[in-house]
């Protein structure tokens, strides 16, 4: 297998930035993509009803993994994801047949499971892989680049952000992925996207999209890295100038001490646009406040009765991570609002962002898991322990224990009925999130392979 080409500094940035990034593998030939295409309709003609094979897609035509083990492809997932990133289990093909019409702009929801904070530190990447050239009548995917920070309303469907409702789709900056077979397009998985509709008579158009996450904390960067550029300002963001510098230095695995020399009016302007109408400018202001140090306001802003606002708030806390006061001051109240839900989540949230600077709280997240009520709540904490413990070996075996015990859960529906109630929906996939924990501890984490086999 050819070496990995692994993603210059500014292709990193770019992605930080922009949301998405356009690859052609070099290891295939235009048979190769011909041969899926050919394939995969075959797959789709086979049976009626729109029949498609799902996350079966990979056994069903394997040649697919190719794809992925193309060195530009894989050089680009190591880049972004880490080494030993994982394949996500659930993977689609999409076909636009002629005739299809547009989709609404939406995020992907994580496996039909609600989420509502998801991930500004990159964890999760989506790749489209198209076998046929692909023309703008064919209904091209179409993304909204630089989305892929803004921050769902809760109020709404998941399909829409406050910024970014049908209602208020502003078109001037929409990519079409218009390209040639053989492309790969890599997106942020919280990128505001859509399919476009089919006005050709008998062209039929493929996507195939697989998703992939991170299991290890950023120790090293992990793609050409020049360390010249480690104090890049992403002033080239804009508007998301300081949440791009925030993820760039988490990457690289910068120890950022607060802003020294911050202006009081600066300040004072932040934490008036924490209520405005924008959410850029929201985020924009919470995340500024978050790298000077303010976080009394952000914290303050977890009791906010407009949810968005708590939501954003608990983003930008992640960035304060270099400062212990703030782990601390945030158990303190965790200890104190382990019964509301959204705080305790929000906190979790934090700490599993915070990763092993949050490794104090372990202890406190350890007990919310075996005593909320919350099954959300506990899917938080669940994810907190594999970022938390991902690299040390201290109380692993309690967090194991604490993991193996979610897994073990069966009081729920288990007959693949698609519609399982709310709450075994939460319960499935605080389960889930236990099992990727434990794939993020990795070989210390042995001790679970007997119950991960009985759940199997």
């Amino acid at each position: 297998m050819e070496t990995p080409q692994l993603l210059t500094d500014r292709q990193v940035q770019e992605f930080l930035i922009n949301g998405y990034l356009v690859l052609d593998p070099v290891s295939l030939d235009s048979s190769f993509h011909s041969t899926i295409f050919t394939d995969a309709l075959s797959i789709f003609k086979k049976k009626q009803n729109e029949y498609n094979p799902g996350n079966n897609i990979l056994p069903c035509i394997p040649q697919l993994q190719c794809v992925f083990n193309d060195p530009i492809i894989k050089g680009a997932l190591q880049s972004l994801l880490g080494l030993n990133y994982t394949m996500q289990p659930h993977r689609h093909a999409h076909l636009t047949r002629p005739g299809t019409k547009d989709q609404l702009w939406h995020r992907d929801s994580y496996f039909g499971y609600i989420k509502p904070l998801r991930h500004h530190q990159l964890r999760y990447v989506m790749a489209m892989y198209y076998p046929q050239d692909t023309t703008i009548d064919m209904g091209p995917t179409a993304i909204k680049p630089r989305t892929q920070y803004d921050v769902m309303d809760p109020k709404y469907h998941r399909n829409k952000t406050l910024d970014n409702s049908n209602s208020k789709n502003d078109e001037s900056n929409d990519i079409y992925l218009i390209c040639k077979a053989g492309t790969v397009v890599l997106i942020h998985y919280d990128i505001v996207h859509r399919g476009t509709r089919n006005t050709t008579e008998r062209s039929n158009r493929f996507m195939f999209k697989f998703q992939f996450n991170r299991v290890e904390e950023p120790v090293t960067p992990t793609w050409n890295h020049n360390p010249t550029n480690d104090t890049y300002d992403a002033i080239d963001a804009g508007i998301l100038q300081p949440v791009v510098k925030h993820v760039w230095d988490w990457m690289i695995c910068r120890n950022v001490k607060p802003a020294g020399s911050v202006i009081e009016n600066d300040v004072t302007m932040w934490k008036s646009q924490l209520s405005n109408t924008n959410g850029k400018i929201r985020l924009n202001a919470a995340y500024n406040l978050a790298l000077c140090n303010e976080y009394n306001v952000l914290i303050n802003q977890l009791y906010d009765h407009e949810e968005i606002f708590c939501l954003e708030a608990a983003y930008a806390l992640t960035a304060c991570k270099h400062d212990k006061n703030v782990v601390a001051k945030l158990q303190e109240i965790l200890k104190k609002e382990e019964n509301n839900e959204r705080i305790a989540y929000c906190i979790a949230f934090i700490f599993s962002e915070m990763g092993q600077t949050a490794y104090d709280a372990l202890p406190l997240l350890i007990n919310l898991v075996q005593s909320s009520d919350s099954w959300l709540v506990k899917q938080y904490c669940c994810e907190a322990l594999g970022t938390i413990c991902c690299n040390v070996q201290q109380n692993i075996d309690l967090v194991i224990q604490c993991l193996t015990n979610i897994l073990s859960n069966q009081n729920l529906d288990q007959n693949l009925d698609q519609n399982l109630d709310q709450n075994n929906k939460k319960v499935d996939h605080a389960r889930f999130t236990a099992a990727l924990s434990l794939a993020k501890i990795g070989a210390m984490a042995a001790a679970a392979i007997p119950t991960l086999k009985n759940t199997l």
